[in-house]
């Protein structure tokens, strides 16, 4: 990537227009800080109908509060935000520069990635139709709202079997679909079982869904159905971008970046936010939007600290 000599210096680039991208950029316009704002808007969260958990906004579309931030982001005018995506980042000095989709590119003296985390979903039929509408991941974003329904985890794997036991405590009407996955935990299985919850062991072909994506059975082989109107899993992630690797930035075993306390990456001047990040202290990457929203802002905040001190010093 060549560097054009015209691209515009900001003292942030966030690649990434999520709630923590978004956090991020209200928290530095808040601050004078230049910042640009790039967002291709396919976020993880696209295809839900609605997001929970989020103080004053419980049960907004995602679209809807998207187009709310970003709305109220338009009255600083110390933030940028263009709709295109990152084609590539180099560092040159104390600087990023970020190729754009259009063929510009900016310089930033800091970059956030904020570009979040991929459901892999099985090749299940019928999951891609209800993913987002009647099957889910999250029981903190979603459960709440099926608990008096039949409702199955579909899964025999350790988080699958986790997943159902949480589930149990609050949903009386479950079933756990372990399919060709062999259970190795016949503690927690047993535990499942005293606790109410239904097993079935045989595998399951496909779920039968409405048109608008609303699930209303597991199908098994010859046709046998179990009625139900949601259907929660654990399917694996990937990064929703290559650019932390493609940086150099530090990952875990299971793909997330890391991420100290002040959400900085191994990579001086790199900070993530958002549930492509963790710190080494948590098990897994935290996914509500609340959580994603606060490690932008806290980012922000440390950025600016950051290049305050690099102005007092004269740099």
């Amino acid at each position: 990537m060549h560097t054009q000599p015209h691209a515009q210096t900001y003292d942030v680039v966030i690649v990434g227009g999520g709630p923590a991208g978004l956090a991020a950029a209200t928290t530095l316009g808040r601050t004078h800080r230049p910042t640009l704002l790039l967002d291709s808007g396919s976020g993880r969260n696209r295809a839900s109908l609605h997001s929970h958990g989020f103080l004053t906004r419980d049960g907004l579309p995602p679209a809807e509060l998207r187009e709310l931030a970003l709305d109220q982001l338009s009255s600083y005018r110390h933030v940028e935000h263009r709709a295109l995506t990152v084609t590539g980042v180099k560092r040159e000095d104390e600087h990023f520069t970020v190729a754009l989709s259009d063929g510009s590119a900016a310089r930033g003296r800091r970059l956030l990635l904020a570009t979040g985390m991929t459901d892999v979903l099985p090749e299940l039929p019928g999951l891609a139709e209800a993913w987002g509408v009647s099957a889910f991941n999250c029981p903190y974003c979603d459960a709440h709202e099926v608990a008096d329904e039949q409702v199955v985890v579909l899964g025999g794997d350790g988080g699958a079997l986790r997943l159902a036991l949480q589930l149990s405590r609050y949903i009386p009407d479950l079933t756990l679909c372990t399919g060709d996955a062999a259970v190795d935990d016949e503690t927690t299985l047993g535990l499942l079982r005293r606790r109410g919850v239904k097993v079935r062991t045989e595998p399951y072909e496909r779920l039968d869904v409405d048109d608008t994506g609303r699930l209303r059975a597991v199908v098994f082989a010859g046709d046998e159905q179990l009625p139900c109107r949601a259907a929660f899993l654990r399917p694996p992630t990937r990064q929703g971008s290559t650019l932390p690797e493609e940086l150099g930035c530090s990952l875990f075993e299971d793909g997330s970046v890391e991420v100290n306390d002040f959400q900085q990456t191994t990579v001086r001047g790199i900070f993530a936010a958002g549930d492509l990040a963790r710190r080494p202290s948590l098990p897994f990457p935290a996914s509500q939007i609340v959580h994603a929203a606060a490690a932008g802002s806290l980012a922000a905040v440390v950025m600016d600290q950051e290049l305050l001190g690099e102005e007092a010093m004269g740099g």
